[in-house]
């Protein structure tokens, strides 16, 4: 089936959205900051605008809730102070997957996804002095998000999104 003639198809969307999820992998396994910027221009489409509400657990209790509003340029220079506050040794575990729940083409260039993100990360600290292993913050974040996933010059980049979600925060020893 010839997709550009008949729209985005749901195989599309969940190839392009896999892809997301091992390039992910990847980029967090080689820490490198430029990497993770260049894949953050070339994913969001030009004037992407991202709401998020999250609700934070720490250690099985509720300790806030963060709402916010992103743009493209703003994630952009999220992506830089994560890459200049976090170090390769800090990560000891990540993952990102996603189950699609529905996908509505809207024409040829556009599609509106239902998704559930899962992602795991593991944020190793320094052992401190006098101490023998180093200590672990795990959060684990799932939402649920809806996007705008467009092609554009026949690439497909993630457009406006909303996620409503929670991240559980475990501190470890």
């Amino acid at each position: 089936m010839d997709t550009a003639a008949h729209g985005l198809s749901k195989e599309d969307i969940r190839k392009y959205l896999h892809r997301i999820c091992e390039e992910a992998k990847d980029l967090m396994q080689a820490y490198d900051p430029q990497l993770v910027l260049d894949w953050t221009e070339a994913n969001l489409a030009e004037g992407a605008a991202f709401q998020a509400d999250i609700r934070i657990q720490k250690d099985g209790a509720h300790t806030g809730s963060v709402a916010m509003t992103l743009e493209k340029d703003d994630i952009l220079q999220l992506g830089g102070l994560f890459g200049t506050l976090a170090s390769k040794n800090s990560i000891a575990d990540y993952s990102l997957d996603v189950k699609i729940k529905d996908v509505i083409s809207h024409g040829t260039d556009a599609a509106t996804v239902k998704a559930t993100w899962h992602e795991h990360i593991v944020f190793q600290t320094p052992s401190g002095v006098g101490q023998d292993k180093n200590s672990h913050v795990t959060v684990d974040t799932e939402a649920d998000c809806c996007h705008l996933v467009l092609r554009e010059d026949g690439r497909l980049s993630i457009g406006l999104t909303l996620c409503s979600g929670e991240a559980r925060v475990l501190s470890s020893d």
